[in-house]
């Protein structure tokens, strides 16, 4: 097989530059488009912003029995505030520490300051809770380091994919779903551009690129069918989660369409799996057939199946187990609450997560056939072509 396909157009340099241009293309599009024209609760009065502590003046504290590292008492506190109206200004704070707000800091500690500057009333200012933002850049840039490290090249490319699938959904979908956009549609579109843009950015504009890319809006259409299934038979109607009652007052201010909120959420959760999955079939499909290039479509077919049936037992675990993992504190909350098996089973809780869990597992195994197939006739059409094109130029060589 030739390895050298007509389908790819662009060296990795030009494609992370068309890359990053449209990434700042969008960034100034989504400026605008991600203000919220309606809020639940009035804020003019109110700021959050960064400071850090630089003196501590006074300090009652205790530990909490039985509970290591926890805190309980009152520090007293001066902040210099980095940012906001106030920047460069230092403020005393009275720092309350509690069992559900914690906030325990030293001389050099960053937070943020919530200041609530009423008027025709004195500010008050109280620690909202510590300023993650560095420490979440530290990890990024650390995540980013590895990726290169570990994959060159493709780990920047991949890396950079995270980031632009992030800014589509925070700069785009969030907004345009709070908006009263069709939150289907606006899903749909959101993970398209999240497909495409992790696909070819990571293999460039080749076949396999393409076939990954097919099969993996394929999938999306099959996920959605399964969803549609299990909102049916457990049955969930889109208003189950907590947040519904908030929602339901920004739904009579922006239109926002709450029943439909949930599959944004499936599609969401599930694209990255059916991605990483369609692209590990299609490129294994494409180095078989490179050593064998005498290979049928059916051979090739079956390759492409082996391969994904022996990737489905734990990408299903993965999404399975993350689902979980994110829920181990609820779950035990409801165990607190003397809540029976059948009980927390039927609760919209749990028939939530086993929606998220169950429709993405169904997306990324039905993603198997889909993407073996198509890039077998991809392939066998490819490889067609590429005999063709050498029989004409011996043809005029001769």
């Amino acid at each position: 097989m030739n390895k050298r396909n007509p389908l790819r157009l662009a060296s990795p340099v030009i494609q992370i530059l068309g890359i990053l241009a449209v990434f700042a293309v969008l960034a100034i599009a989504g400026r605008n488009f991600g203000a919220n024209s309606f809020s639940l609760y009035s804020q003019e009065t109110i700021k959050y912003d960064k400071a850090v502590i630089v003196e501590i003046t006074g300090e009652v504290i205790q530990e909490a029995e039985d509970m290591p590292g926890l805190s309980l008492g009152t520090q007293t506190v001066i902040v210099r505030f980095l940012n906001g109206a106030l920047k460069g200004e230092e403020v005393e704070i009275a720092n309350h520490l509690s069992y559900t707000h914690n906030i325990r800091v030293n001389v050099g500690t960053r937070v943020i300051v919530k200041a609530d500057r009423p008027e025709k009333a004195e500010p008050y200012y109280t620690i909202y809770n510590y300023d993650r933002t560095p420490g979440i850049i530290a990890l990024a840039l650390i995540l980013g380091a590895l990726m290169a490290v570990v994959g060159r090249f493709k780990g920047i490319r991949s890396f950079l994919g995270l980031g632009v699938s992030l800014f589509i959904i925070i700069a785009f979908l969030l907004p345009a779903i709070y908006k009263g956009w069709p939150p289907v549609l606006s899903s749909l579109a959101c993970v398209s551009l999240i497909a495409a843009f992790s696909i070819f950015l990571l293999n460039g504009f080749t076949l396999k690129a393409v076939a990954a890319l097919a099969s993996v809006m394929s999938g999306v259409l099959v996920s959605a069918m399964f969803y549609y299934l299990a909102s049916f038979l457990l049955p969930l109607y889109g208003y189950q989660f907590e947040e519904a009652e908030e929602l339901i007052m920004v739904s009579r201010a922006t239109g926002l369409k709450i029943g439909e909120v949930m599959f944004s959420g499936v599609l969401v959760a599930s694209i990255g799996a059916v991605i990483d999955m369609s692209v590990s079939v299609a490129s294994s499909m494409e180095e078989v057939l490179s050593k064998r290039p005498d290979m049928t479509p059916k051979e090739l077919f079956r390759s492409g199946m082996t391969v994904g049936g022996d990737m489905i037992g734990s990408m299903s675990s993965t999404l399975i187990l993350a689902f979980v993992g994110s829920s181990l504190a609820t779950l035990l909350a409801l165990i607190a609450y003397g809540s029976q098996l059948d009980q927390i089973l039927s609760s919209d809780y749990a028939a939530m997560e086993i929606a998220y869990g169950l429709t993405s597992s169904m997306a990324v195994i039905a993603a198997v056939p889909i993407t073996a197939g198509l890039s077998a006739l991809f392939y066998e059409r490819e490889k067609g072509n590429a005999g063709r094109n050498g029989r004409k130029r011996r043809g005029k060589a001769q």
